[in-house]
Parts: structure tokens; C-alpha cells; sequence
């Protein structure tokens, strides 16, 4: 995958899912563009200068304004440029004209945030969409065979095992070529944070037990599950979903064997947990 590099075309969001942090800096939910000739020309620097085809377009939110995406990739699509790129987007900003540019400018994966199976958990994190696009957007990318990095959050307030159980089914469905399986964590600067302030909620005590990997991580309760309960689901969710037969024969058919392999090995150690208690 070398040589790689990751540029910006845009700054912020102009969405306001409760759990986000990502406008903890601007103040305020919006969204700022670079100009189409700054992104060119920072590509055409980075392609001819470093010989780079690798590229991961770290915009919060590309896939957004469908006029713009068409007008740059068509000016990507011209330079003739041989990449494989990488964006983000949303399910209710997509569309198949938008995703088509993307692909033919070589825009191989989209990351979505699914977050939750639950159409309750969804709305009460004001992320917006309509679950049931999702089946959509999903055939979408099958069809032009693009690759989604799909994430999903496990605990967020109004996650029950019920929900969890909803979100993991999910994950099996849409059988993403890669997934970001998380917990709930009130970051600082998200409203979450804000919530669990108000409510008396724990709130981690050290920077490690922030951090998703780690021994000490801290996330939040809901309003129906312990923090340990949530936690132990996100693990559990994470070796299913990793060691799931029909995900493992479909890396080995886009990816081969190497990539398999190194899937099983990856899903095969499990995380020392201090938090984490089985209650499936």
C-alpha cells in the first residue's frame, strides 16, 4: 500500500449527532470547502513528486454535496491519475450518480456510520437518517464494487440488549469488507459529554480509560446496561463479526488468502478487559 498519504478537501460537519466530537473546535456545526484547484493541485503534487496512488481522503464528511464531489472526481477522472482513495460519507447523503464519479476517480472505499440496528437507539443520537436506506446504499456499493468500512457503536443511551443484538444482526447483513466496532464514550466536547455531565453518569478518570483498546477502558452505562455489559458485548460483537465463516470466504475471494489469514489471526487474540463482564 506504500507510498500513501491522506489529504483534506473540507473541515467539520454541519450534523449534530450527540455522540460526535469533531466540531469541538470550530465552535459550531458547519462545514468549511477547500477549493477544487488547492485539492488538485495538492494531489497532483503528491502523485507526481512521491509517485503516491494511495490516498485516504480524511474529510469528516465528503460524500456530501453531490455537485461538488461530481465536479472534482470529473477533474480527477481527466488528470487520468491511476488511484486507490479512500473517503467517508453518510447514508442519507449518497447518491448512485455521486458514487459512480467516486468510483471512476478511484474512490474504492466508503466508510459509513450505520452506528446502530435500532431505529429507537439511532433517533436518540439525532444521527438523521432512515435505517431502511441502508439496504440501499449497501446495493449501491455492491454494484459498482466498491468496498464499505462500516461502523457501528455498541452502548449508546438507549441501548438494551435487545438493540445490541439488532446492531450485531446488522453487521452480519451488510458483511462489510472491513468494520469499526466501537463502544459509546462521551467524548469531551460532544453532547454526549454534556449528558453524561448533567446525569451523574462515570466518566473515565485517566486518558487510558478513553482509549477503546485498553485495559482500562471506561465506557459509558446506558439507561438499561452497566458500562461492563456494554463493553463485554462490543467484544464479543467484534469476534463474531471477525470470525464469521461467510466473512472470512468473502475476504479470501476480493482479498486471497493472505488477507484471510491474517483477518483469523487478527480475530483470534482477545483484549484484558478491567471493565468487562459477560451478561449476553
Amino acid at each position: 500500500r506504500q507510498p500513501y498519504a491522506a489529504i483534506y478537501t473540507s473541515l467539520g460537519c454541519p450534523f449534530h449527532c450527540s455522540f460526535c466530537c469533531i466540531n469541538a473546535l470550530f465552535g459550531k456545526n458547519t462545514i468549511r470547502y477547500r477549493s477544487s484547484d488547492k485539492v488538485l493541485e495538492e494531489l497532483d503534487f503528491l502523485i507526481n513528486t512521491y509517485g503516491i496512488r494511495n490516498i485516504k481522503i480524511i474529510d469528516e464528511m465528503f460524500a456530501l454535496n453531490e455537485e461538488r464531489i461530481i465536479n472534482l472526481c470529473d477533474a480527477i477522472i481527466d488528470r487520468g491519475w491511476d488511484l486507490n482513495m479512500w473517503a467517508y460519507a453518510r447514508v442519507d447523503t449518497v447518491t448512485g450518480k455521486m458514487l459512480s464519479k467516486m468510483k471512476k476517480a478511484g474512490i474504492n472505499w466508503v466508510a459509513f456510520g450505520f452506528e446502530s440496528g435500532s431505529k429507537r437507539v439511532i433517533e436518540d443520537v439525532t444521527k438523521g437518517y432512515k435505517i431502511d436506506r441502508i439496504d440501499k446504499v449497501v446495493r449501491m456499493m455492491q454494484d459498482l464494487d466498491m468496498h464499505i468500512c462500516a461502523n457501528f457503536i455498541f452502548g449508546l443511551p438507549e441501548d438494551d440488549r435487545d438493540s445490541m443484538n439488532e446492531t450485531l444482526e446488522l453487521m452480519l447483513d451488510i458483511n462489510a469488507e472491513w468494520a469499526n466496532i466501537y463502544c459509546a464514550m462521551a467524548y469531551p466536547g460532544s453532547k454526549l459529554y454534556d449528558q453524561a455531565l448533567q446525569n451523574n453518569w462515570p466518566l473515565p478518570e485517566s486518558w487510558h480509560a478513553y482509549s477503546q483498546y485498553a485495559y482500562e477502558f471506561l465506557p459509558l452505562p446506558t439507561k438499561y446496561l452497566k458500562s461492563g455489559e456494554v463493553l463485554s458485548f462490543r467484544d464479543y460483537a467484534f469476534h463474531a463479526y471477525y470470525g464469521n465463516p461467510e466473512y472470512i470466504s468473502m475476504i479470501q475471494r476480493k482479498f486471497g488468502m493472505q488477507a484471510a489469514l491474517h483477518i483469523q489471526a487478527m480475530q483470534s487474540k482477545r483484549l484484558k478487559r478491567k471493565y468487562a463482564y459477560d451478561a449476553r
